[in-house]
């Protein structure tokens, strides 16, 4: 599979003709070409692509930011929207992504301690990535944004309207799928223990 994509217009599609997209474009488009960036297009993610989650979430932050929170900074959703699960390896295994770098899959398979699993410990993952790659664009704010958007799954609440924000888009696309109640608990086990 070919993930990479100079022509990022194509691989947006979905939103390219909505409003403010060329705003939301401008703060985000060095990110989305990088090549780092463009692998999580190989990375599975609850019902589809960890690139699409991402770019939901930024794309949603954004607006919400921009129309319903005079305060909040839409810049700051938007790229801390982006780069919220930017982890650097992969919690589920893709033959696509093992092929283009077995780094990427190293640690699926490996038994973990509760605190170390993916649910506990990847917002800090994404920061500190995010940073290795983009520490021209983190700041404190967006660093924080990161690092809390899975309260309460970890224990700091985020402390900026923008993590807020975030946290609430990532939880309200994340669990789209759960249809009725009963099924959470298979959906837990699916997520944080089968491997």
């Amino acid at each position: 599979m070919k993930y990479y994509n100079a022509n990022l217009i194509k691989d947006l599609d979905k939103i390219s003709n909505l409003v403010y997209f060329n705003e939301w474009f401008l703060y985000v488009e060095e990110i989305l070409l990088s090549d780092e960036f463009q692998k999580r297009k190989l990375f599975y993610h609850h019902d589809g692509s960890l690139w699409n989650h991402l770019v939901s979430v930024s794309y949603r932050s954004f607006l919400m930011a921009k129309y319903h929170f005079k305060k909040a900074d839409p810049r700051v959703c938007a790229i801390a929207g982006l780069l919220h699960d930017f982890y650097p390896k992969a919690y589920k295994y893709s033959k696509e992504l093992d092929d283009l770098d077995h780094f990427y899959v190293t640690d699926v398979k490996k038994k973990q301690p509760i605190h170390k699993m993916h649910a506990f410990s990847h917002a800090k993952d994404a920061a500190n990535n995010s940073v290795k790659y983009f520490p021209y664009l983190i700041d404190d704010k967006i660093y924080s944004c990161i690092e809390t958007h899975m309260f309460p799954m970890t224990p700091i609440p985020p402390k900026y309207i923008e993590g807020w924000i975030i946290t609430f888009i990532d939880k309200k696309l994340s669990f789209k799928n759960i249809k009725e109640i009963s099924y959470l608990p298979k959906v837990i086990y699916e997520r944080f223990f089968e491997k």
